[in-house]
């Protein structure tokens, strides 16, 4: 079984080190437009994979996409999110399952043409998209929880999402910026946990930090206050450069049990003690691949698994369009300075 990586930058070469440690694979391909790099990014997959992995699958690397998806069993696509829907189709129109980087587009326009493409073909349950938090043991256990009323009524949800490396603020356009890029996660994971819908949000966001951003007209900081159809509130923090580390925590309290993720030996916090003592952490996620490493892993095998029909989709392209409604209000909200509703896109 092979599998095509379209983009060799860090997710991508991520994606294709732990594809070539899945079982049921033969051949990993990576895709780029630069022959110099896609050698580079090969070694650095080798060495990420381990010398055990790369020797029992073949990797290889081309510039010419079109070649790359004629001779494929899926396709794993790592490119800036403008370029999502226009690769997607391409790949449903071949038959090929397909997992896709959030954003799934960045535009309403190009989601909505995007998923009419995807569910006339009946693919809907053949392309995954990356909300990765949907395949990690802990929110999965989470929403079991959630589910079966153990925190009994839900009185508050409070969710960190803050990226340790600051982003590259010039190409984050090509990625919807903060609000469709890192808060998407948070937009999906938080209504998907307590399966409600989003009716209004309330947002705010700047540059705090990097002067590179507030000169591109993009922000590193925000906040999200979402309100939900039952009256529940989740408030959401969103950071890019956070220095002291990766830190993705979600607290949710209800009315019997309170119950967190994230709060682990690498969680990026210095705990102050009832006798003010400080007490800072030994060690510390160093970015978003560390702290997410198992469920990266899962992932990519659930991808396997779906493109092999012995699996289900946990992100279809259908699941992941009221995240792209609560992102839009979101981004309304930070432009307006008003409560926004969020309107359905269908």
């Amino acid at each position: 079984m092979k599998i095509t990586v379209v983009g060799a930058g860090g997710i991508g070469r991520m994606h294709a080190a732990n594809l070539l440690s899945t079982p049921g694979l033969t051949h990993v391909e990576l895709v780029g437009r630069d022959p110099g790099r896609l050698a580079a990014s090969a070694e650095a997959v080798r060495e990420r994979a381990g010398a055990e992995a790369a020797a029992e699958v073949d990797l290889s690397t081309t510039t010419e996409l079109e070649a790359a998806l004629e001779v494929t069993d899926g396709v794993v696509i790592t490119t800036p999110g403008r370029t999502h829907p226009g690769l997607v189709t391409e790949a449903v129109r071949r038959g090929l399952p397909v997992f896709v980087e959030k954003p799934l587009a960045i535009t309403a326009d190009d989601y909505l043409e995007l998923l009419r493409e995807v569910e006339s073909a009946g693919a809907d349950e053949r392309v995954m998209v990356g909300f990765h938090r949907r395949h990690g043991a802990e929110f999965r256990t989470l929403k079991g929880l959630l589910g079966a009323e153990r925190a009994g009524t839900l009185r508050s949800v409070h969710s960190v999402n803050a990226d340790r490396r600051i982003a590259d603020a010039a190409g984050l356009a090509d990625s919807g910026g903060l609000w469709l890029d890192l808060m998407m996660h948070d937009f999906d994971a938080v209504p998907w946990l307590v399966s409600e819908r989003v009716d209004r949000v309330y947002a705010v966001g700047g540059a705090l930090e990097d002067r590179a951003h507030a000169e591109q007209g993009q922000i590193d900081t925000a906040h999200a206050m979402l309100h939900f159809t039952s009256g529940l509130v989740a408030t959401l923090v969103g950071i890019r450069g956070n220095a002291s580390g990766q830190d993705v925590r979600t607290v949710v309290h209800g009315s019997r049990a309170t119950y967190s993720v994230g709060e682990t030996a690498g969680v990026a916090v210095s705990r102050i003690d009832p006798e003010g003592g400080i007490h800072a952490p030994e060690a510390v996620y160093e970015g978003y691949q560390d702290r997410f490493a198992p469920t990266f892993v899962r992932e990519m095998q659930e991808f396997v698994d779906l493109a092999t029909g012995q699996g289900r989709n946990a992100s279809p392209p259908s699941s992941g369009l009221h995240a792209f409604e609560v992102a839009l209000a979101a981004r309304r909200s930070a432009e307006t300075g008003q409560v926004e509703q969020v309107e359905p896109l269908r």
